[in-house]
């Protein structure tokens, strides 16, 4: 996707969404990009929740494989 294509409120949740995944070692990853999907379905477009569900799931991988992040990921 062309970022400027994204909806703003998308990339906001995204991004509140990535920074709780780093942030709170406590919180397991799927519980972060649950409570940020169900926020896109209130605060953006329809078609918003399954993208942000992919981008953040993909993201979280990324960050677990590269060893940014300490989290373990759900199967």
């Amino acid at each position: 996707w062309d970022f400027s294509r994204l909806a703003y409120m998308d990339v906001i949740i995204m991004q509140i969404a990535i920074a709780e995944m780093v942030t709170f070692p406590s919180i397991p990853i799927a519980v972060t990009i649950n409570e940020y999907v169900e926020l896109s379905k209130y605060y953006s477009t329809p078609r918003s929740a399954a993208y942000i569900n992919g981008m953040l799931d993909a993201i979280a991988h990324h960050l677990v494989n590269t060893g940014r992040l300490f989290k373990t990921l759900e199967k």
